[in-house]
């Protein structure tokens, strides 16, 4: 299961006080297994409401021309467990690209509808001032504005927290923003100097994955962890260490690829190239930070390395 799905999935077992009431028809009574045994179905989030229907909500990632038939099958397993046929289902798209999913499903002898809502339809502003710090979490998700006052938003929320806790909320932040690159670029260096120790194994990721993943790659101060921790161990901090092996220049530069490929989806023809001409390691360091605070990438290639 990607760890996203599992953050998502983590996060709504604690039920976030403010999104709960934007997402639910009526207030949850209770939460239900989500494991449906006789057809080894799992469902995302499962509850029943006090007014005694059933919701059933799933968090998707990406756009599945089979949803229909997903959540066709999830609404008889649920039916034939619970004897019911009051069942609100609601699929919420937290995906990057946009939404193009159905929400019905119409063959001979059958009309088959749920509901579906794009996060980013939801102000992040409305999560943010939730007291519940769940809340604040998903509000990474929602429609953002203002990157800097939801980063400074979450830090403020794990100030009180102990050392496990804000790691955890970390983590969770980092993972849930794999779906928001460029906030996520801006959320770690943000968190930089606070004092929490993350290790490349507490990151859930495949780890074909993992090297390619911004937290372990992104590091712009000789041999320092992303933020995190000061690297000792060769290799084991998250991708900082690189810095020493392969020569702090060429790291650099390699950052300014990996950076503008994140960022915009390709690599610009002829960067590579034009890259590897600078041998002046501080232009490249006050190069990548240009390119991580900026939401004009190409023009930013444009002036410095006239791209």
């Amino acid at each position: 299961m990607p760890s996203k799905d599992i953050a998502l999935k983590d996060i709504f077992e604690e039920v976030p006080h403010r999104l709960s009431k934007i997402l639910s028809p009526a207030p949850i009574k209770e939460l239900l297994p989500t494991s449906l045994p006789s057809t080894e179905l799992r469902v995302d989030f499962l509850a029943r409401l006090e007014d005694e229907s059933i919701l059933h909500m799933e968090f998707q990632s990406f756009n599945d021309a089979n949803m229909p038939w997903r959540m066709l099958r999830y609404y008889t397993a649920i039916a034939e467990k619970y004897k019911t046929h009051n069942i609100k289902q609601l699929v919420v798209y937290v995906g990057n690209e946009k939404l193009r999913m159905k929400s019905f499903l119409k063959i001979k002898n059958l009309v088959f509808k749920y509901e579906i809502l794009d996060i980013r339809q939801i102000d992040c502003k409305v999560l943010l001032e939730s007291p519940d710090p769940m809340d604040r979490l998903l509000a990474c998700l929602c429609k953002v504005e203002d990157e800097v006052y939801l980063i400074e938003k979450l830090i403020k929320t794990m100030e009180d927290m102990n050392e496990e806790e804000r790691k955890d909320y970390l983590l969770k932040a980092l993972t849930l923003t794999e779906l928001r690159p460029n906030l996520r670029i801006k959320l770690t260096e943000e968190v930089k100097p606070m004092p929490i120790v993350v290790r490349p194994e507490d990151i859930k990721l495949p780890k074909r994955k993992l090297k390619k993943d911004v937290l372990y790659r992104l590091g712009l101060e000789e041999g320092k962890q992303i933020g995190l921790e000061e690297g000792r161990k060769e290799g084991e901090v998250i991708g900082i260490e690189k810095g020493k092996q392969i020569g702090e220049l060429e790291f650099a530069q390699k950052m300014v690829i990996t950076i503008t490929g994140d960022k915009l989806g390709y690599v610009p023809k002829g960067l590579e190239e034009r890259v590897k001409d600078v041998k002046d390691r501080d232009f490249l360091h006050a190069l990548i930070k240009k390119l991580i605070s900026s939401e004009k990438v190409l023009e930013v290639l444009k002036e410095e390395l006239n791209i």
